[in-house]
């Protein structure tokens, strides 16, 4: 492997530092070396045939799918795990720690409650460390034998100072005309229509983000009044047929009608626990990205443009959602729907023959057998992402004997809007405050592990400070690419310096040269190490923080994607 040093700005906002340029955690600066010893030894055994380079991720504008500095969160009322970012509390400058930038609380993206993470003098809790970010592996011979993918995540030298390491996902390749225009990604080439750039199936699966499950219930808010998240939609409330014994994680229904289980997105605004929560209001799902704990980024707001509260500064149309479907009869029908701009986009599985048939708006586009047949228990996945109707059981997308895709332009895109009717039990036309149903007809089935996913949300902005909030956003933007000259953009599009800022009006800079290329980002090597209790214990008796990193993470070890 080789191994090169170069200089890199320590507090660079968006480039990723290698293994041998970490931080040193002014709290635990032991740790570091003791890990940088293993990580020598599995790059020795496992890349030494190879030519790869490890790199660490300071930074968020990757975040969900790579971690910056950051610190590890369960929220206390419902369970939730997710992390925030940490980067922004180190100086540029020393890379000591500045007080001044912590975040003192952050929203938990499940039930919404808010976590206070520091204590009364403003000292961060020991129970919330911050962690190194993410270390990768970049497999730097990959395009010296194949061209880049699009949804590749890539390193380059940053076309401002090469001597800097950016990662972002490449979108948009030579020759291409790239748009992004109603959060996704549109693409010509030459005098062609856009069209739309859709994620092939493992990508968009890997790049969905959790908006709600239902294994993570807030009990205060169900004591204090609140509506589970997932409700029979029965107009007679007194009469439901979708029964729940474990307090809304998982519903049953009985043989007979039709009887409809929807969801709505309940978040209460601004809710510590411990003091009553605000009236309940079904709110739209927007691309709130609980990384980005910051006032600056746009949280649970009443949108002036849709005229209902939204979970983040834009509407994000393209949802999935993911179950344990289980059959006692192994008879009926089961039909899933995913409501975007009032549209209803169907998947609806015979459980007696086992076939899926896929419809928009009633008219069918498709069919397909799946092995969700007779009795048993599955877990499914239904997606409407980038006009795509899609579905994946027990992990594997399903094939359709014909296209379940269908054709807009992207200025009808960009001018998509939510229906808000308000989201009521018992309405029949399709509202986007209850954007996900499951339908069972004539058989019994139960469903578990009830997850709502979304997809990402590329803002229409071409200015770093315009990154947030629709109000900021354009109808569309246009970047022409030439030959050798890549479109690279981040996960985290709020927060996230990419080809969409670069430059200036006069001197726009959009693209990555080839030359620029650095490789592939690889696998998720050695994320940081399992806290244990006692490792606490032991930081909250002494004063000072004792962090042993003989516990690896490996279930964030995983291929990027």
């Amino acid at each position: 492997m080789k191994t090169l040093m170069a200089s890199q700005p320590s507090g660079s906002a968006n480039g990723i530092r290698r293994a041998s340029e970490i931080e040193q955690n002014p709290l635990g600066g032991g740790r570091e070396t003791v890990e940088s010893i293993v990580v020598a030894f599995v790059l020795a055994l496992l890349f030494r045939t190879f030519e790869a380079e490890a790199f660490v991720i300071p930074t968020g504008s990757m975040a969900n799918t790579l971690m910056g500095r950051h610190r590890d969160l369960v929220c206390e009322t419902c369970g939730t795990s997710f992390r925030v970012g940490a980067s922004k509390e180190l100086s540029d400058a020393t890379c000591q720690l500045n007080p001044r930038a912590f975040v003192d609380s952050a929203r938990c993206p499940g039930c919404g409650a808010v976590m206070r993470l520091t204590d009364a003098a403003g000292e961060y809790k020991h129970a919330y460390p911050p962690f190194a970010g993410d270390r990768i592996i970049v497999e730097k011979f990959a395009y010296d034998f194949v061209d880049p993918s699009r949804w590749d995540v890539i390193v380059f030298k940053y076309p401002e100072d090469a001597r800097t390491h950016y990662i972002k996902r490449l979108v948009g390749l030579p020759g291409e005309t790239v748009f992004i225009s109603g959060g996704d990604i549109w693409t010509s080439l030459g005098m062609e229509e856009p069209a739309i750039a859709r994620k092939p199936p493992d990508r968009m699966r890997a790049m969905l983000q959790t908006v709600s499950d239902s294994r993570h219930v807030a009990e205060p808010l169900r004591k204090a009044g609140w509506p589970d998240a997932w409700t029979d939609w029965a107009s007679d409330a007194t009469k439901p047929r979708w029964t729940t014994d474990d307090g809304g994680r998982s519903f049953t229904v009985a043989a007979g009608e039709p009887a409809t289980l929807r969801w709505r997105h309940f978040v209460p605004d601004d809710w510590e626990p411990g003091t009553p929560p605000p009236k309940p209001e079904p709110v739209l799902v927007g691309d709130f990205q609980p990384y980005n704990q910051d006032p600056e980024f746009v949280g649970l707001h009443r949108s002036r443009t849709f005229g209902a509260l939204l979970d983040g500064g834009h509407w994000v149309g393209d949802l999935a959602v993911e179950c344990m479907l289980e059959s006692a009869d192994g008879v009926g029908v089961v039909t899933v729907d995913l409501v975007e701009a009032g549209k209803r986009h169907s998947c609806g599985i015979d459980l007696a023959t086992g076939t899926a048939t896929f419809s928009r708006e009633g008219v069918v586009l498709a069919t397909a057998t799946t092995p969700v047949r007779g009795k048993g228990r599955w877990q499914v996945l239904v997606a409407n992402v980038d006009d795509e109707l899609s579905l994946a059981v027990d992990g594997w997308r399903v094939s359709a004997d014909a296209s379940t895709t269908w054709t807009r332009n992207f200025p009808e895109a960009a001018e998509a809007r939510p229906v808000v009717r308000g989201g009521r039990p018992g309405e029949t036309e399709p509202d986007d405050l209850a954007p996900v149903g499951i339908t069972v007809a004539g058989g019994s089935a139960t469903v578990t592990d009830l997850a709502v996913l979304r997809d990402i949300y590329y803002i229409a902005s071409d200015t770093q400070a315009g990154l947030v909030g629709r109000e900021a956003e354009e109808a569309f933007l246009e970047f022409p690419l030439v030959e050798d000259q890549f479109f690279v953009l981040g996960d985290n599009s709020s927060a996230s310096k990419d080809g969409r800022a670069w430059g200036n009006r006069e001197k726009p800079l959009h693209h990555v040269d080839r030359r620029l290329l650095v490789g592939r980002a690889l696998v998720v090597f050695w994320p940081h190490g399992v806290p244990t209790s006692w490792n606490v214990k032991i930081t909250e008796r002494c004063g000072w923080e004792l962090r042993l990193p003989f516990l690896p993470n490996f279930a964030r070890m995983r291929f990027v994607k």
